[in-house]
């Protein structure tokens, strides 16, 4: 009989952010077990495809804004030590009425 497997952590959803957090917790040394029900990098996930973006404006949300700033630091990081290019920085282009509130807000955490 094999012996049971015990992990620190589980993370339910193997998509980017899944992967991601996975990836993350392991780096910092913890036993960590990821399950998706469509397996990892599937099409049924919220991140698939190659047309993502990441972007820093959340209205007000401010902790969401300053954890997309990180992560990106870290994906660079991350994308430079495996040699891989997989993030293009490209721009966008962001249409509002003027001086809506949302993208006022967001402004001003820059």
């Amino acid at each position: 009989m094999r012996a049971a497997r015990t992990y620190d952590a589980a993370v339910i959803g193997a998509g980017v952010f899944g992967a991601w957090t996975g990836y993350r917790l392991q780096r910092r040394g913890r036993r960590t077990i990821m399950i998706d029900s469509y397996g990892p990098s599937n099409s049924r996930s919220s991140s698939g495809g190659e047309s993502r973006i990441i972007r820093m404006g959340y209205g007000s949300d401010e902790i969401y804004t300053r954890w997309a700033i990180r992560a990106l630091s870290q994906w660079k990081d991350f994308f430079q030590r495996t040699g891989d290019q997989l993030f293009h920085s490209t721009g966008v282009l962001w249409l509002a009425k003027e001086g809506d509130p949302y993208v006022k807000s967001s402004w001003t955490l820059w």
